[in-house]
């Protein structure tokens, strides 16, 4: 799916054949995409939508990815979605609210009901990591686009931490290239650990033990992250 500023449609593309395949309009809901996460169960696309000319946030849309038909809105829920790797959980950020949105989805593709978490972070990434205690489950890590702290979340219970000193990031002025001023970053499927920069170092967190691992100094606005090699 790609989406074109200020356009309200979806475009469909074939990356096998590099081929248009076609538009899936939102006029209907006058929504303009600014972002949007996929999950198999089910086959949705979850849309995140501009906001409205007064600026109050709009809902998010669910498009049926088989027949490219819009549902409709995602009751109530705004904000920027993200799908755990396994599918089974909808996060969404909605930051002019200071709400975390928690969704489950079923294998049959079930939408639950959602669980907020109330946050003033300024949520600025997210990044999922495979839980160490619990099988088949996920957790959540957020790195805060103003503040020092990052968030952990457990998906399955909605318990929440607080990892704290991670220093400020880089702020929004300087950073131009998009909305994410300070990434969070994990190192893999089977990996233990996530990254976050500061302004001016970079920090390991332990995705395992949920706490500060370590930083790296001297490397200012470290704000792109890549894993390289066995995690």
């Amino acid at each position: 799916m790609v989406l074109h500023k200020k356009e309200t449609a979806l475009h469909k593309i074939d990356l096998e054949s590099t081929s248009y395949v076609k538009n899936i309009s939102l006029q209907e809901y006058d929504c303009i995409p600014q972002s949007l996460a996929y999950t198999h169960l089910g086959g949705y696309y979850f849309i995140n939508c501009h906001p409205d000319s007064t600026g109050a946030v709009r809902p998010q849309l669910i498009v049926d990815s088989v027949t490219d038909n819009v549902i409709g809105p995602n009751g109530d829920v705004s904000g920027t979605p993200y799908v755990s790797p396994d599918g089974h959980y909808l996060v969404s950020v909605d930051d002019q609210n200071g709400i975390m949105r928690l969704q489950s989805i079923s294998v049959r593709g079930e939408i639950g009901q959602p669980f907020d978490i109330h946050t003033n972070l300024h949520l600025s990434d997210l990044a999922f990591m495979p839980s160490f205690t619990e099988i088949h489950q996920y957790n959540v890590f957020g790195s805060s686009g103003q503040q020092t702290d990052a968030l952990y979340v457990e998906l399955s219970t909605g318990n929440v931490k607080m990892i704290k000193s991670l220093k400020l990031p880089t702020p929004w002025s300087q950073w131009r290239w998009n909305r994410k001023n300070r990434v969070m970053t994990s190192s893999g499927l089977f990996g233990q650990y996530l990254m976050t920069p500061s302004q001016s170092s970079l920090f390991i967190l332990d995705g395992w033990l949920d706490k500060l691992n370590c930083e790296i100094t001297d490397v200012p606005k470290g704000n792109t992250v890549v894993w390289v090699g066995e995690a």
